[in-house]
């Protein structure tokens, strides 16, 4: 992330997709942009479409080949400002891939595929439990860029490519494995993102809402199970685990991968933020930090999502705790 210290955000890099654009441009085509975020002055922005009645739309545009291709939320290069390098926390944690030594995904967890104008990608996500039982929790950088998306010096491809805008076409697949999605498909019928993100990137609101349509007449979270949220918490936790899809290498994207660790605190990016050593990468984005507390093999307590990682050093990533604030977005999502 260009304006902040010591960490890269885990989101799209549009550098060659603006080479694509550039000769599409330069053929005479046309090249499609997506809509420009219209938050208002707090609480979720108005859909830029509609998203009702696109459910078979999108869930036959998923096809395996597409979700294999999708690319992951990459880093936008080096921050700039200061070089320091957030000290590196005193336990430090392994990643372990799921489906080895007997490790399984959490049923309420899951891989979130979504797309743009430009591209198709990926992200993680939980099923969380609400009041409708169809909530899926992710990173707000999942769902909208942020004001400020990638600046790649050139005036005419910035005005088409790097305007503020939602994703779209979002598909949450729980214990997606290999191509595999044991769980079913879930296309989303609705986002919900505070304008603390939209309008001013504040990454204590790093945080979004998906509400996903029946799949054969079940709400989502009756077929998963749904993890409980700790709102409020700090950032100093013990016996954390972290989970997510990494896609950047050496990770390929395919199957899921867990740290385990305790989480301490760091103002060196954003003030408040929880970081923990983990070499996971783009792809985890908004993968849950569960606590110890009443977790199962299937479902836990989030505390967190993953929000960025730091750019040198130690391989930490960061988070901040989910703010009270939440409840408001789950309910104005009908939870």
């Amino acid at each position: 992330m260009k304006n902040q210290i010591g960490s890269r955000n885990l989101r799209p890099s549009r550098r060659t997709m603006a080479m694509a654009a550039a000769v599409l441009a330069l053929a005479g085509t046309a090249v499609a942009t997506a809509p420009t975020a219209s938050a208002g002055a707090s609480g979720p922005a108005a859909p830029p479409r509609p998203l009702l009645g696109r459910e078979q739309q999108v869930r036959a545009y998923w096809t395996r080949s597409r979700m294999e291709h999708a690319i992951q939320l990459g880093p936008l290069g080096a921050p700039l400002g200061s070089t320091r390098t957030p000290r590196a926390a005193s336990t430090t944690s392994a990643a372990r891939e799921s489906g080895a030594g007997g490790i399984r995904t959490p049923r309420t967890v899951g891989k979130l595929f979504f797309s743009d104008a430009q591209n198709d990608y990926v992200c993680s996500a939980s099923a969380i439990r609400t009041r409708s039982r169809d909530q899926v929790l992710t990173a707000g950088h999942c769902v909208h860029t942020g004001p400020n998306p990638d600046d790649l010096g050139i005036p005419l491809l910035d005005s088409l490519l790097s305007r503020p805008h939602y994703f779209s076409d979002w598909m949450f697949v729980p214990r997606y494995y290999r191509g595999r999605a044991p769980l079913g498909k879930w296309v989303a019928t609705n986002r919900y993102v505070s304008s603390g993100w939209t309008q001013h990137e504040n990454f204590s609101q790093d945080q979004a809402i998906l509400t996903m349509g029946r799949r054969k007449g079940k709400r989502l979270v009756d077929v998963t199970g749904g993890d409980r949220l700790a709102l409020g918490k700090g950032p100093n936790q013990g016996h954390v685990r972290i989970w997510g899809w990494p896609a950047e290498s050496p990770y390929n994207g395919r199957v899921a991968w867990r740290c385990d660790g305790r989480t301490t605190e760091t103002n060196v990016d954003w003030p408040g933020d929880a970081r923990m050593s983990c070499p996971l990468n783009g792809g985890a984005s908004g993968g849950p930090w569960l606590l110890r507390g009443r977790r199962t093999a299937n479902t836990g307590t989030i505390f967190a999502v993953t929000s960025r990682e730091a750019a040198s050093g130690t391989k930490e990533l960061l988070a901040q705790p989910l703010p009270r604030e939440l409840r408001t977005l789950i309910r104005r999502a009908g939870g």
